[in-house]
């Protein structure tokens, strides 16, 4: 008598069609589940630490600066790691590692150890998770890249939506510390089994091809040659692309801290100003998704133009946005220039300089902008302390970032001459 043959997990993916849509749904996931660590997470929590450890609000911004930065120097070295190990190990240890610092940020008693949290939550959930999210849709596809990492950040905005009212309602009914244990416990039994079982770094892993679709030439001749990281960073391309981005989150950061007080010179009330939210998320998520499926399409200097300008009009709007259509337009435009840089930021590093070191690569672009989010309110802070308005400095936020613009339409871009075969 003879039993039928167990099928392989290398033969069961290959009869799932193309794979890498599931690793895009999983990577989605991945980022996502970074909202313990990301700044629209944290502020849900900093009233009950504020009261609990007895200190002041600028203790509180200050320790999570000091962890911001602290935790944005790891990551050129962490990007360097997920390049040589691959998204499936480097996901399961920092996943690991995050539901970890999410527990233990459950247990601070004073303002130190509230810093040192604050370097674990950044480093291995916005800076770690973010980068390995991404880089697990951006080795499956090369010429649909930009519509899947579209995807991609429109599913992941919408779960950090979700996070302020969803961790709100567990600290009503469980208090601060609890939430923080059970947001650990959702964390692990999510990502660390995903890492194990689902994730796969490469389409070449199971016999498949980027993009799903037969080719007739070798999968290392379609994905290009790839830059080193030394190349990388001596091309103007990679510096005004990662100043872009160093912009976006300065600004956005700045004007979501300060977002009540800054709209309440304008005459919106706390309710009113945190409306805004709302035109700002429908316009981060039509942005991030068409200006992303163009990049396979469009060359890149026109719209990376088009997202600085965007994101400059949209901080200068703050200072007119008086109650009514001119606030809704406000919040509108500003999400239209970060979701188009967010998205420009996830597709061209990967096309203009390869993927077999993007993760280096990327690693360094994360470290500013995960350092431009924890300066942007300090200096937007400083600067309406000085002038006792944040218009001036909100106008000259607006004007450096029209500059990076102009910058953005003139630079040129990277070649990606094709590798010999050998």
């Amino acid at each position: 008598m003879s039993f039928p043959r167990m099928s392989s997990p290398r033969s069961a993916r290959q009869s799932q069609g193309f794979y890498g849509w599931y690793m895009l749904f999983f990577c989605t996931i991945v980022r996502g589940f970074t909202a313990p660590g990301q700044t629209i997470g944290v502020s849900a929590f900093t009233d009950d630490l504020i009261e609990s450890l007895g200190t002041s609000r600028s203790a509180v911004s200050t320790a999570y600066l000091v962890g911001t930065l602290t935790g944005a120097m790891a990551l050129p070295f962490i990007g360097r790691w997920v390049d040589r190990a691959g998204v499936k190990r480097t996901l399961t240890i920092i996943s690991t590692g995050f539901a970890i610092a999410i527990a233990l940020t459950g247990t601070v008693q004073n303002i130190v150890m509230l810093a040192i949290a604050f370097v674990g939550l950044r480093m291995l959930g916005q800076g770690s998770l973010s980068l390995i999210g991404s880089q697990g849709v951006v080795m499956w596809f090369e010429r649909r890249r930009g519509f899947a990492l579209a995807l991609n950040t429109m599913g992941t905005v919408a779960l950090l939506s979700l996070a302020p009212l969803t961790f709100g309602a567990l600290i009503g009914a469980f208090g601060w510390r609890m939430t923080w244990l059970i947001l650990a416990v959702i964390v692990a039994i999510s990502l660390i089994p995903i890492a194990r079982f689902g994730i796969v770094d490469r389409p070449e892993d199971i016999g498949q091809v980027p993009d799903g679709k037969a080719i007739d030439q070798p999968v290392h001749l379609l994905r290009g040659r790839s830059y080193t990281v030394a190349e990388a960073v001596r091309t103007p391309a990679f510096w005004t692309l990662t100043a872009v981005g160093f912009m976006a989150g300065a600004v956005s950061t700045a004007l979501t801290f300060h977002n009540t007080d800054l709209l309440g010179e304008q005459g919106l009330t706390k309710t009113q100003a945190a409306a805004i939210f709302i035109p700002q998320l429908i316009g981060s998520v039509s942005s991030s998704f068409v200006v992303g499926s163009l990049t396979d399409r469009l060359p890149a200097r026109p719209l990376m133009f088009f997202g600085g300008v965007m994101l400059g009009l949209g901080t200068f709007l703050a200072t007119v946005a008086e109650p009514g259509i001119m606030a809704a337009t406000y919040g509108l435009v500003l999400g239209l220039g970060g979701g188009s840089i967010g998205a420009l930021s996830g597709a061209l590093y990967p096309k203009w300089f390869g993927i077999d070191h993007i993760g280096s690569i990327k690693g360094i672009a994360t470290t500013a902008n995960v350092a431009a989010s924890a300066v942007g309110p300090l200096i937007l802070s400083i600067g309406n302390d000085v002038a006792d308005s944040y218009e001036p400095i909100v106008v000259a936020c607006a004007l450096a970032s029209a500059a990076v613009a102009v910058v953005a339409l003139v630079v040129p871009t990277p070649a990606r001459t094709q590798p010999q075969a050998s």
